[in-house]
C-alpha cells in the first residue's frame, strides 16, 4: 500500500494530465468569453445597418456618419449624417412600429456636445463623466448627459438642445456596495 502511494506522487504522469486539464479549462473559458463578448457587441449594434439603408433609401440623408441608440420611454436609433444640401442632421429613428415618425434636428441650430460639456464641467467639476447622447423625451430634443456625481450617485441629466437649459434630472443612489 505504501509502495502504491509513493509511486503515485513520484510518477509525473498525474502532473502531466493535471496541467493538461487546467490548460484545457483556461483555453475553453477564454474562447467562451470571447464568443459571448462578440455576441453582446453584435446585439448592441443590431439594426444599425437596416436603419442606415432605410434613411438613405428614403432620401432623408445622403450620408450617414454615425449611429447610436437612445433608450427612454421609447427606443430610438440616433443617426448622424448629411442631407442633400450638405447640412449636418441628427435623426431620431423609432425602433417600434411600422410607420416611422422621424424627428430631424439641424445641427447648425443646436448647441453642440462640446458646449454642453463645457457648461456642465463648470457646474460639476468633481463629477466623473460617462457619456453624452442625443435624447428625445416627450417629443423634446435634448442632450442626455450621464455621469457620477461627488456623492457617488449615477446621474442622468437632460439639457435642451437649443438653449442648454436643464429639462430634468435623475439621481440614482447605490443601494449595495
Amino acid at each position: 500500500m505504501k509502495n502504491k502511494l509513493s509511486s503515485l506522487f513520484t510518477n509525473p504522469k498525474w502532473l502531466k494530465w493535471g496541467l493538461f486539464a487546467i490548460i484545457f479549462i483556461i483555453v475553453s473559458c477564454g474562447i467562451y468569453l470571447t464568443v459571448l463578448y462578440m455576441d453582446l457587441l453584435d446585439s448592441k449594434t443590431a439594426g444599425y445597418e437596416e436603419t442606415k439603408q432605410q434613411l438613405l433609401k428614403a432620401g432623408s440623408l445622403k450620408e450617414v456618419t454615425d449611429i447610436e441608440t437612445f433608450n427612454g420611454e421609447n427606443a430610438y436609433h440616433v443617426v448622424y449624417g448629411k442631407d442633400k444640401k450638405g447640412k449636418n442632421k441628427i435623426i431620431f429613428y423609432p425602433l417600434k412600429g411600422k410607420e416611422k415618425q422621424l424627428t430631424t434636428v439641424d445641427q447648425a441650430e443646436i448647441l453642440n456636445k462640446e458646449a454642453i460639456l463645457s457648461d456642465w464641467k463648470k457646474e460639476c467639476s468633481s463629477c466623473k463623466f460617462i457619456k453624452i447622447t442625443p435624447a428625445l423625451v416627450d417629443g423634446k430634443e435634448l442632450w442626455e448627459l450621464t455621469y457620477v456625481d461627488s456623492s457617488d450617485r449615477y446621474v442622468f441629466d437632460y439639457f435642451d438642445m437649443y438653449d442648454g437649459s436643464r429639462y430634468e434630472q435623475y439621481r440614482l443612489k447605490r443601494m449595495f456596495k
